[in-house]
């Protein structure tokens, strides 16, 4: 009997023996997976464009009209006829009946221009930033009235057949014709009466190329005689040089 139990017991070794030299075991380890597959690729419909400037999704001009709101300018959304040259196409038109001047005075535009949106946001922050004062102090006066003309006209630079396509065909210019004072005093360009208004002429000039990208006036050109023109025309690699004569 005894023999038979140091059998048994003997043969039991090797297995114990096995089970001490293995590793324990953690209940709490992990079991490796194997690696993750790639998702596939979102439909467009999935996907949601990132934050974007706002000139580069276009609020700049949606906003506009608000900013004309702002300046205090008086104006309406205009609708425009389809033009005979597909190429006249105004991005935002407005129609511009008054401006507001530095002490709450009005400045009316009795021509009631048409013009791109921002045109009229460049204009009134001329006007009122420059042009008034100005008049103010080489007059003594305000700015009541300017006469524009039309502003929109779907016609060649210069009206000049086969020439380039005007700004004014695509509501980015805008001209100045004469400038009515408080007071009854009136301003003609191109008919300068005395030295003071020679020089608030190149002043103003000089001014308006601040704002926009071209100003022309007398002395320019035969075209420009008897008028200022300004305008927002895309000039340079950075569309921002400038012409001003």
């Amino acid at each position: 009997m005894l023999l038979t139990l140091a059998l048994v017991a003997f043969a039991d070794l090797p297995a114990k023996a096995a089970l001490a030299a293995a590793p324990e075991i953690r209940k709490d380890a992990e079991t490796p997976l194997p690696p993750r597959r790639p998702s596939p690729p979102a439909s467009p419909a999935e996907i949601s464009p990132s934050p974007q400037a706002p000139e580069a999704t276009g609020a700049a001009t949606t906003d506009c009209p608000a900013s004309l709101l702002a300046k205090g300018v008086v104006f309406k959304p205009a609708k425009m006829e389809p033009p005979a040259d597909p190429r006249c196409v105004v991005a935002q038109p407005v129609t511009v009946e008054s401006l507001a001047a530095p002490g709450g005075q009005r400045i009316d535009l009795p021509d009631r221009p048409t013009v791109d949106c921002v045109t009229a946001t460049t204009f009134a922050s001329f006007v009122a930033e420059a042009l008034a004062p100005l008049a103010k102090g080489s007059f003594d006066a305000s700015i009541a009235a300017i006469r524009t003309g039309p502003g929109f006209d779907c016609r060649m630079r210069d009206h000049l057949a086969g020439g380039k396509l005007s700004e004014h065909a695509k509501g980015l210019a805008i001209d100045i014709a004469s400038i009515a004072f408080a007071g009854g005093r009136i301003y003609q360009v191109g008919a300068m009466a005395d030295d003071a208004e020679r020089a608030f002429d190149h002043a103003a000039r000089a001014a308006a190329c601040g704002y926009f990208h071209t100003a022309l006036g007398p002395g320019a050109d035969a075209f420009h005689s008897s008028h200022w023109h300004v305008d927002l025309e895309s000039r340079g690699s950075d569309g921002k040089s400038k012409f001003c004569q």
